[in-house]
Order: C-alpha cells, then sequence, then structure tokens
C-alpha cells in the first residue's frame, strides 16, 4: 500500500478523490491501494530552552544551541502546565501506523 500524507484534511480530501480512495477511517482515507492521511497545523515543534535546562530567556544563554535538538508533540496549556494535545497525539498515532503498514511513503 502507497501511503500518503497531506498538510491538512481538506488536502487530503482532494488527493484521495484523484487516486480514488474513497472509505473514510479515523484519521486516514483508504482505497485503491491507497491510504491518504494528514497533518493539522505543526504536529511537532522544536524542544523550549527549559527541556535542555536552560530557565527562561536570559542574554547569557543565548544562542541556545543544545548538542542534539529534541522534538516534541504540539502542546496545549492546562491549568499552569503544558501538555501534548490528544488530538495531535491520535492523529500522529495514526500515521506511524500507516507508515508501519506501507510500501511507500509520498
Amino acid at each position: 500500500m502507497k501511503i500518503i500524507i497531506a498538510e491538512k484534511s481538506s488536502v487530503a480530501k482532494s488527493i484521495a478523490a484523484i487516486v480514488s480512495a474513497n472509505n473514510k477511517k479515523d484519521g486516514y482515507i483508504e482505497g485503491n491501494g491507497y491510504a491518504v492521511t494528514w497533518a493539522f497545523g505543526h504536529l511537532v515543534g522544536l524542544a523550549m530552552p527549559e527541556h535542555y535546562g536552560i530557565e527562561g530567556f536570559k542574554r547569557e544563554n543565548l544562542p541556545i544551541l543544545p548538542k542534539e535538538f529534541k522534538l516534541l508533540p504540539s502542546q496545549v496549556k492546562e491549568s499552569k502546565e503544558y501538555k501534548n494535545d490528544p488530538g495531535v497525539m491520535k492523529q500522529l498515532k495514526v500515521i506511524k501506523e500507516l507508515f508501519n503498514l506501507g510500501d511507500e511513503i509520498i
């Protein structure tokens, strides 16, 4: 199966129509040997300075150039904390499962 990932769901719907994938699933559309899925907004982003042990934006800490950059799922603020966005986590799981099933990723 060929897996196509689009920027957003509306683009995925258009691509699915072109490749004749008509079977709507939770987080993707499949059919005719294709599965078309999508991102929405930014699914992942660079970690904030505190994830590298740097507190706040102080002049003496700049530039922040870690040896290895960390990527985190998009976050949402709950109370005073940031947590992984549940919708993003669900879509990342769909994408991972499809990538594991596919022969090609487009």
